[in-house]
């Protein structure tokens, strides 16, 4: 029975989940008036993505392997939503109430990594729930400080960031058992 390797980016994953949930931290502990300093958090979020993702060093030290096709549009359609959901917050909410936009933003980014269960496995589904339930949250007290749920969003990204990199491969021998390779 040939074996089907699957969730390969893992640890990639968990290296880019680890390096901008400490961007959002930084951003949000000098945000001051603005609540996440946004030169900061898209200066940290470009420099990222093109040393995570564009380089291809990254990917071949931590990577089991390739994405199939069907996980990389899963992955692209999660990034189209992502970037349309956190567009539409800015047209509908403005600048007028950055608590507000930025929890929603924060709502809008937790709900895209749904999308990357297919390519990331289960460990998505935790991260999503999690990171929308902190946003929820932020938007339901507005008494506790938004630097509390920013530096909690930034905190739950870099848990399953350290957690994705420390995951051996999975590989599945049929559709019913998924057994970890070390």
């Amino acid at each position: 029975m040939s074996s089907v390797v699957e969730y390969n980016t893992q640890r990639t994953c968990g290296v880019w989940l680890f390096y901008i949930g400490s961007i959002i931290i930084v951003a949000a502990l000098l945000g001051r008036e603005l609540l996440i300093q946004p030169f900061i958090l898209g200066f940290g979020f470009f420099i990222g993505y093109i040393g995570i993702f564009s380089f291809p060093y990254v990917n071949r030290k931590l990577a089991y392997g390739k994405s199939s096709k069907f996980q990389d549009r899963m992955d692209n359609l999660s990034v189209i939503v992502n970037v349309i959901l956190c567009t539409l917050c800015g047209w509908l909410i403005g600048f007028s109430d950055l608590r507000l936009l930025w929890l929603c933003i924060f709502l809008a980014v937790g709900f895209h990594f749904f999308g990357f269960y297919f390519s990331q496995g289960k460990v998505m589904l935790w991260l999503a729930a999690l990171t929308m339930i902190n946003a929820a949250a932020g938007l339901l007290f507005a008494s506790i400080p938004f630097l509390i749920f920013a530096l909690i969003d930034g905190l739950i990204k870099i848990v399953f960031g350290v957690k994705m990199l420390q995951m051996k491969q999975q590989v599945k021998k049929n559709k019913a058992d998924t057994v970890s390779i070390s």
